[in-house]
């Protein structure tokens, strides 16, 4: 917290503009409010056609916000709320199982190339989308657009102590990337605007109803997910290559860093200090458990991120080149057609088409 406003920069959460929008490197995103209603604000916020060029706070969403996280168990975010801007978010998803269920309004949103776009007028809609490693996320807002909408997120940890290894969930977790279409029932209609409801909890007997209902709502997700027999078949995992991959829970922490500071000069050498490791260490670990070595995988984050960048029109090629760590544009439009089969150029000419 700084000066009563919660400052989600601190937790991977950066925001980047698209359209008519866009935010310079670094801005800080923070909430104000009172218990139940809140706003969420871009600070250093630039106006082009401000003539004095003072930044200034923009208002992306304000409503009825969710944020709750119990010990060592789910986290809750979501709510009631209303989107006051055409606008792209852009963040980082650790490692997890996220549960996203509408209710109500639209909602377009994808973790790296995996994107669902969502509208509740007909009907509610839910998904399953398991990480097992931490992804670009992102959300596009419309203004006007109003949603009721809950987030659900599990840490792996917390699934593994409480499933058994053979059955259809632990083959849904195990897939980064998976995802599988929750059916939505009166019951889970149900469960997940009590939830909303009592988001905020003022005491312990509060508190213990959120967590008993929110312990309700994952029971409903799980046995819908174990009881449906053509559930394997519509998994869908974008990297199947990886499954055989072991997974070292050590290295958690150095990715959770990594991550963080995509922005700043990381060598293996200084990665290894870090995770108290030899180098040769780390880069057996890191291998054998992401399939690629360190500096191939900080190289391919930060070219997703300028990839979502240039989608959203938000930075230029220049820039995207020298936030991925390119000194010269032409080095990294090379290494950019290399890895997603596309020259930046041809992607943003596309994107302006659509």
């Amino acid at each position: 917290m700084q000066n009563g406003y919660l400052v989600m920069e601190k937790n991977n959460m950066k925001f980047q503009g698209k359209l008519k929008q866009a935010l310079p490197k670094g801005t800080f995103i923070r909430t104000m409010g009172g218990l139940r209603q809140k706003t969420i604000f871009s600070d250093s916020h630039s106006i082009s056609s401000n003539p004095t060029n003072k930044k200034q706070s923009l208002a992306l969403i304000e409503g009825d916000l969710i944020s709750y996280q119990a010990d060592n168990s789910f986290i809750l975010h979501g709510g009631k709320t209303k989107e006051l801007v055409d606008f792209q978010v852009l963040a980082t998803a650790k490692k997890s199982l996220c549960i996203t269920i509408l209710l109500e309004g639209k909602l377009d949103f994808g973790y790296d190339d995996l994107n669902f776009l969502y509208d509740a007028i007909e009907q509610p809609r839910a998904v399953i989308v398991s990480l097992t490693r931490s992804v670009s996320f992102r959300r596009t807002l419309y203004k006007n657009n109003q949603v009721t909408k809950l987030n659900l997120i599990l840490p792996h940890e917390w699934i593994a102590q409480r499933i058994l290894s053979d059955d259809n969930f632990s083959q849904l977790v195990n897939q980064h990337l998976a995802h599988f279409e929750l059916q939505i029932n009166a019951e889970i209609i149900a469960l997940t605007s009590d939830i909303i409801k009592s988001s905020k909890p003022t005491s312990h007997i509060e508190q213990m109803n959120l967590e008993s209902l929110t312990q309700q709502l994952l029971l409903q997700v799980f046995v819908q997910l174990n009881d449906a027999t053509q559930a394997l078949n519509q998994f869908e995992c974008g990297h199947s290559a990886h499954e055989s991959l072991q997974y070292d829970p050590v290295l958690d922490k150095l990715v959770s860093y990594i991550e963080a500071n995509l922005d700043q000069d990381m060598s293996v050498s200084d990665l290894a200090k870090f995770s108290a490791m030899s180098i040769s260490s780390l880069q057996h670990k890191f291998k054998n458990s992401m399939g690629v070595s360190v500096l191939s995988y900080i190289r391919r984050r930060r070219l997703n991120i300028a990839k979502q960048l240039l989608e959203a029109g938000s930075i230029s090629i220049s820039e995207a080149a020298y936030n991925a760590g390119y000194r010269h544009p032409s080095n990294f439009t090379s290494a950019f057609k290399k890895v997603f089969g596309i020259p930046p150029q041809d992607l943003m000419l596309k994107t302006d088409q659509v």
